[in-house]
């Protein structure tokens, strides 16, 4: 693989490139319009046990259908993008808009005659719109080095009670990543389904281990435990549901966050499937583009802050999410995230699209070697 760093992008004005250019990625802090939209329909059509399910339709049929229309975008990002505040600040505004987003979907959830069903698909929506929004901000935020990025990371995961994944993640996952230690990483022939449970398992069981491991290691308390503050915050998130919605607000609190994490973990599924470092000496070859599937549909990353060019920042993970390149010589995905996530789902669709894009150097064999 080459190292050489892709060409910049021809250089734009000032104005254009500081404050108009960067608002592309807005779109992400748009996606629990769709929650409002779908109580709109359902009251006006009255079907609101139809419409609960409007937001899933949108992110993952609608959105998905404009992806290919729009097509890829397989530019490289100008030089001194890194400098532009305003993606900074555009990530940090997900914060206040996820607790709307949140306590909408709690009023909602508890002030609609819904029958079973409309309940199941309005958690299932606010779910899925925490995962995209919550999750995808806080995956980039919780890689920063300042507080206030830390923080904000470590409570956007806490409203879906994956607090533990600001550690796994980091010190977890990326170190491992592409390799049999890793259970973020799905190994060739694995389903989706038989994935999900295991990383969710590991990985929240992982993040504590690595917490004792430092804390033991600086000599410091079981109490100093960066999980344990997380999970508070997520305890503070299921009482004021509780406070405020009852018992009713307390399961649909819970669901969303499940439907937020596995989510997640599904992406995790489409990310790394089938790709292995090799064995190198004591431990393994350093993290490169190929070891993670790439995506240049340009709507999706748009929607998705750059998560789909994840080879980057699987290789270089200090990157900012305006900042991540395209490589040409990662293996690429058919298809941006929302089509990529349900075909996922369908594991013999998923097996025949996507083994024969596995190239054959890194491809799993059951163990790297």
């Amino acid at each position: 693989m080459s190292n050489a760093k892709p060409a910049p992008n021809s250089s734009r004005s000032s104005f254009v490139a500081r404050w108009l250019w960067p608002l592309r990625f807005v779109l992400i802090l748009t996606i629990p319009l769709s929650l409002f939209d779908a109580f709109r329909f359902g009251q006006a059509s009255q079907s609101p046990n139809l419409f609960a399910f409007w937001p899933v339709f949108v992110m993952y049929g609608i959105l998905t259908a404009l992806d290919y229309l729009v097509g890829k975008d397989t530019s490289q990002p100008a030089e001194d993008v890194r400098t532009i505040p305003l993606y900074r600040w555009l990530a940090l505004a997900a914060l206040p808009v996820q607790f709307l987003s949140l306590w909408w979907g709690l009023h909602v959830f508890t002030a609609v005659n819904f029958n079973w069903v409309g309940q199941a698909g309005w958690i299932l929506s606010v779910g899925a719109v925490s995962g995209t929004l919550a999750i995808t901000v806080a995956h980039e935020l919780i890689h920063k080095p300042t507080r206030l990025e830390q923080w904000a990371g470590g409570i956007l995961l806490s409203s879906v009670c994956y607090g533990g994944f600001k550690i796994e993640h980091v010190y977890g996952h990326h170190v491992n990543v592409s390799t049999p230690l890793d259970a973020s990483s799905a190994k060739l022939g694995q389903t989706v389904y038989e994935f999900i449970p295991q990383a969710v398992w590991h990985n929240t069981r992982n993040a504590w281990l690595l917490e004792a491991k430092r804390l033991n290691k600086r000599g410091l308390g079981w109490w100093r435990n960066e999980v344990l503050l997380w999970s508070a915050i997520s305890v503070l998130f299921a009482s004021a549901a509780f406070a405020f919605f009852g018992w009713a607000g307390l399961v649909f609190f819970i669901g969303q966050s499940a439907v937020a994490f596995c989510e997640l973990e599904a992406i995790n599924y489409v990310e790394h499937y089938g790709l292995t470092r090799q064995a190198a000496g004591n431990g393994y070859e350093r993290v490169r583009p190929e070891h993670s599937w790439n995506s240049s549909y340009r709507l999706m990353n748009w929607f998705l802050m750059n998560l789909a060019r994840h080879s980057d920042h699987h290789a270089y993970a200090s990157r900012r999410y305006q900042e991540l390149r395209h490589f040409a010589e990662a293996p690429q995905l058919p298809g941006g995230y929302g089509a990529m996530v349900v075909l996922a789902f369908c594991p013999p669709l998923w097996f025949r699209i996507i083994h024969p894009r596995i190239p054959a150097h890194v491809r799993q064999t059951g163990e790297a070697t």
